[in-house]
């Protein structure tokens, strides 16, 4: 299931098609039968980007207009994902330089386009492809621009796969979403929707409106193109093959390199550690890691901080396992590492749901609400708020001795920087000593 429907319904307004194209996108997964451990989806700003968390696959959000550049590097490093592109037409507005280009390249990724006519989540302002008159709240009086045609925009600059289609028709977007991600080549999907908050209201534009309006402006529905060509990321891929090659060799053998053994005996274990910005929570985990390679272990790391700098939280999610990781969400936490009151409050949803075999180790100075794991207070005055994450995870690995101390220690004493070096060392001694 490519949607998951515990996490429904979904966030937007009532009527809007953004709800409407997610069910097609997931029906399109469906029908291709796509790889989720394959699948990438990258999402811009704005109401669709809020569609994220609904999916069982990789996902990526970015800044505005920039989703395609983030799309387009997934798919140079690995020309084997399926990665779609989720973007409003404010989006293709803002980024219009980097999708002329994607599509000219023929990268292999596939654009949806929510194109509502205007900038729905920030207010109704008008966007390019607002159509000649249409009232929006930039545009009072009616807009006085004439609209970019989108699909004719890509199919200008080489798109290989462009396709128009309206959210209403269902049939049509299903099949059209499908073909695009099954093309080889970039694909572009400009799908018109209504957007029930802003522009229907304004402009009294309903299903009869949008098929008048397409028509007066010439555009037609269905697919616009359709061609066989070089797919770039595999033509770049294979023309640099012995040099990617070879750099992820040495990379590899520079990161892995084993020097102690494990005893864990699980498939796999979670590890929240929930702090705030600026306590190099993110240094502290991507450290532990690296300790945990150096005993032949698998890990992944996924962080999670605000767009602010120097506040709010700072979370990172770390997987260490004895197999190749091929999802790096942590459903049941083993162990809940607690900084700070920031951090707390990210991780206060997930604490009534662990059970007595989980551990939660947290600043004595915090209120935890009630759970029922082991609940271990640490005092954590007079050591640098830099390092109390290294402190955390280093007494949680006394508790769970999964590998041995000393290689948390030799990936601590290979930091270059002798401050930072000696004072997570003082944090290792604190957390291994208390």
């Amino acid at each position: 299931m490519y949607i998951d429907p515990s996490k429904k319904p979904y966030p937007f307004c009532p009527g809007c098609s953004h709800s409407m194209v997610l069910d097609a996108i997931g029906r399109a997964l469906e029908k291709i039968k796509a790889d989720p451990r394959r699948t990438v989806l990258v999402s811009d700003i704005g109401c669709v980007g809020l569609s994220d968390k609904y999916f069982n696959v990789h996902t990526f959000h970015g800044l505005h207009g920039r989703s395609f550049t983030y799309s387009c590097g997934i798919k140079l490093a690995n020309p084997d994902l399926l990665v779609f592109n989720l973007v409003g037409d404010g989006g293709c507005g803002i980024g219009g330089n980097h999708l002329i280009n994607a599509a000219r390249r023929n990268i292999g990724i596939k654009v949806l386009c929510f194109n509502n006519l205007n900038f729905g989540m920030t207010g109704g302002q008008h966007s390019v492809t607002t159509p000649f008159g249409g009232k929006t709240a930039t545009t009072p009086s009616g807009s006085p621009e004439k609209p970019f045609d989108l699909a004719g925009l890509v199919s200008a600059a080489g798109g290989s796969f462009v396709a128009r289609v309206k959210a209403l028709d269902k049939e049509a977007l299903d099949e059209t979403i499908a073909k695009a991600f099954q093309h080889e080549g970039f694909a572009f999907v400009d799908i018109w929707e209504i957007c029930t908050a802003y522009y229907m209201p304004a402009n009294d534009y309903k299903k009869q409106q949008m098929d008048e309006l397409i028509a007066s402006y010439g555009f037609k529905t269905g697919i616009l193109r359709e061609e066989k060509g070089r797919e770039y990321s595999r033509v770049l891929n294979s023309a640099v093959r012995f040099q990617t090659s070879d750099v992820r060799r040495q990379t590899s053998t520079t990161l892995t390199a084993t020097k102690f053994s494990h005893t864990l005996q699980k498939d796999s274990i979670g590890i929240i550690v929930a702090g705030s910005a600026g306590m190099k929570v993110i240094f502290a985990a991507h450290t532990f890691g690296k300790a945990a390679l150096s005993c032949g272990l698998h890990v992944s790391q996924k962080d999670d901080y605000p767009v602010t700098v120097q506040s709010g939280h700072s979370v990172s999610d770390i997987k260490i396992s004895r197999e190749k990781i091929n999802y790096l969400g942590i459903d049941k936490p083993d162990a809940v590492l607690i900084i700070s009151q920031d951090g707390l409050k990210e991780v206060t949803d997930i604490l009534p749901k662990l059970d007595n075999g989980a551990v939660v180790v947290y600043d004595k100075n915090l209120q935890i609400p009630k759970t029922e794991a082991k609940l271990i207070p640490i005092d954590l005055h007079g050591l640098d708020k830099t390092v109390h994450a290294t402190a955390m995870l280093a007494k949680y690995l006394t508790l769970n001795k999964f590998m041995p101390i000393e290689a948390l220690r030799s990936a601590i004493t290979a930091i270059s920087k002798d401050k930072i070096r000696e004072l997570n060392l003082k944090a290792f001694e604190f957390g291994t000593n208390d």
